[in-house]
């Protein structure tokens, strides 16, 4: 009886490269969404690095997590989509593209040739009965499958309306799902920096008790970029972040520019200068106040603004079936045998630049041995 796979998108599609004659049901109208968005539509599918060096850049159980990425590492995924067709480019930073730098070719190369494919269904619900699953489509119809895979990702980029089907079927069957929230969002700020719309520049942004550089993009309505998309999942709906710029020390630069203009001594963007202090950005250095120092320190090295991570252009989210529940060699459900469960809707997310896939493609790997053996 063939394996059953909910959930069209990465996890699913490299399962069924690796279990021919599965089944997979996939509620869009076409496989693969996310890997047409990632890496900007180039399909950054994985990062060259060692286990111990991807391991930072993951949230979750890591103990798990290293043992799976441990079973098919990024070597053996570019070795895998190798033999789908795919030649492998990788840049200086350690991400990994097709040689197309085009995603349509990694997910054509993924579509099973062996496998069926159900698109535009949705799966509400699914029962086990005398070691058979059976699993109700939103039209009504019935599927049965001694193996059940759930690889529906998680219900980033749809919130609202999209409700988790994944979450539900596996919370059916007793496993348990933490609470979730965007990740790998742009953030929308309270204070508005929109007049610095479209400038690129480094920043360094605290939330909590975290805190990151990298570069930022200045946003219509707030911050993007790769270091406020992988901080976003430390950030709830209107939490305070604090956002240097650059950090800028007046006094000393009284002592050594002072007839310097403040938009020509700090090292920024002239329009996010004066986006920042308005007015003051056209005094000299030597004719500051005391109230101006503080204006612009404050403005510039501690920018402090509440913060909304953009929930409809979340790449991913934080939360999810957490990982005790699972055994890391198979990813079998150590509470209903048969039962299996491979990327984003696991309890584990990423930063940008290849992770969440690596991630993805190796629970599947791990669920094919299973399976073949």
């Amino acid at each position: 009886m063939r394996t059953l796979i909910i959930g069209g998108g990465a996890a699913g599609l490299y399962l069924s490269t690796l279990v021919p004659y599965s089944i997979i049901v996939e509620k869009e109208p076409r496989c693969g969404r996310k890997l047409y968005m990632t890496g900007g539509g180039r399909c950054n599918f994985t990062h060259k690095a060692t286990v111990p060096e991807l391991l930072p850049h993951y949230n979750g159980n890591l103990p798990f997590i290293r043992k799976v990425l441990y079973s098919h590492t990024p070597e053996d995924i570019i070795r895998h989509m190798e033999s789908q067709g795919i030649r492998a480019i990788t840049e200086d930073d350690g991400r990994v593209f097709p040689e197309t730098e085009l995603s349509e070719s990694v997910i054509m190369a993924l579509m099973p040739e062996t496998s069926r494919i159900i698109k535009g269904r949705e799966a509400v619900s699914a029962v086990k009965n005398r070691g058979l699953f059976e699993v109700t489509l939103d039209d009504g119809q019935k599927l049965r499958t001694e193996t059940l895979v759930i690889a529906t990702g998680c219900s980033a980029a749809c919130f609202p309306p999209y409700n988790g089907s994944g979450y539900n079927l596996l919370s059916s069957f007793g496993h348990t799902i933490t609470d979730r929230h965007p990740a790998l969002a742009p953030l929308r700020l309270e204070r508005s920096i929109s007049g610095a719309e479209g400038i690129t520049t480094g920043i360094r942004i605290k939330a909590g008790r975290k805190e990151a550089e990298g570069d930022a993009v200045i946003t219509h309505n707030g911050i993007s970029g790769p270091v406020v998309l992988n901080m976003s999942r430390n950030v709830l709906d209107g939490d305070e972040i604090t956002i240097s710029f650059s950090d800028v020390d007046i006094k000393e630069l009284r002592i050594r520019e002072p007839k310097k203009l403040v938009r020509n001594a700090i090292d920024l963007p002239e329009r996010l200068i004066r986006t920042l202090i308005g007015n003051l950005a056209d005094k000299k250095i030597g004719n500051l106040s005391k109230d101006d120092e503080r204006k612009i320190e404050e403005n510039i090295s501690a920018f402090r603004t509440r913060a909304w991570p953009v929930k409809k252009q979340a790449m991913t989210e934080a939360g999810g079936a957490i990982l005790s529940e699972f055994n890391p060699v198979t990813m079998e459900s150590k509470l209903v045998p048969g039962l299996y469960a491979a990327g984003d809707v696991l309890d584990v997310d990423a930063d940008t630049g290849g992770y969440s896939l690596t991630w993805a493609f190796a629970t599947a790997w791990c669920i094919s041995r299973a399976l073949m053996l």
